[in-house]
């Protein structure tokens, strides 16, 4: 693709959602510094009659270096030796409470001290985040706090939680990380504590 990590990227899906969000993070955990997400995806470039191509443009081969920034990145150790940590479950209710769980899922409940804000309400008509003093009125009604403590948002497999992520960081949270194996990780290993 012709990218190095030192470009700006800018990444979009058709709409705004969690699946732009979890390859952004992923651009940023790889080491890129200048990371975009397009909010409204390419729905909103199209109806704001911005200029849009058809044909595949090609790029000649370049190496990407990878520089994991760890620092993004929380693990499930991380999360059961920092007692201090906030960690932010985005899931549904029902996968919250353990009354909802998908097929590959171990066991059903939550990781424990979780609290839950599920990730669409960081968005506005699935369109774009809302707006930074919404955002921080949900995280405040929650007890989440900007400065101190870790945040670590976590959901299924990482890409709800990287939505999340970036609500956070919009509003400065500096010390946020993304579980990544989340509760697909967390459910499978059996030496885990899980509550209901």
């Amino acid at each position: 693709m012709g990218l190095t990590g030192r470009e700006t990227m800018v990444v979009y899906e058709s709409r705004f959602g969690m699946r732009a969000a979890r390859v952004a993070w992923m651009l940023e955990y790889a080491g890129s510094r200048r990371v975009f997400l397009l909010e409204g995806g390419f729905q909103a470039w199209r109806r704001s009659h911005l200029p849009v191509e058809n044909k595949l443009v090609r790029h000649d081969p370049q190496t990407f270096r990878l520089k994991p920034a760890a620092g993004l990145l929380a693990t499930a150790d991380d999360i059961r030796s920092d007692r201090s940590a906030q960690i932010l479950d985005v899931r549904s209710e029902g996968e919250f409470t353990g009354k909802e769980g998908r097929k590959c899922d171990r066991r059903r409940g939550r990781i424990p001290r979780s609290r839950w804000i599920e990730w669409t309400n960081f968005v506005q008509d699935g369109q774009r985040f809302k707006t930074r003093s919404e955002i921080a009125s949900i995280l405040k009604e929650k007890g989440f706090r900007k400065k101190g403590s870790v945040v670590v948002t976590y959901c299924h497999r990482g890409a709800r939680a990287a939505a999340a992520y970036y609500a956070l960081r919009s509003l400065g949270y500096g010390n946020v990380k993304n579980y990544v194996g989340s509760w697909h990780e967390w459910s499978a290993r059996k030496n885990l504590p899980v509550e209901k």
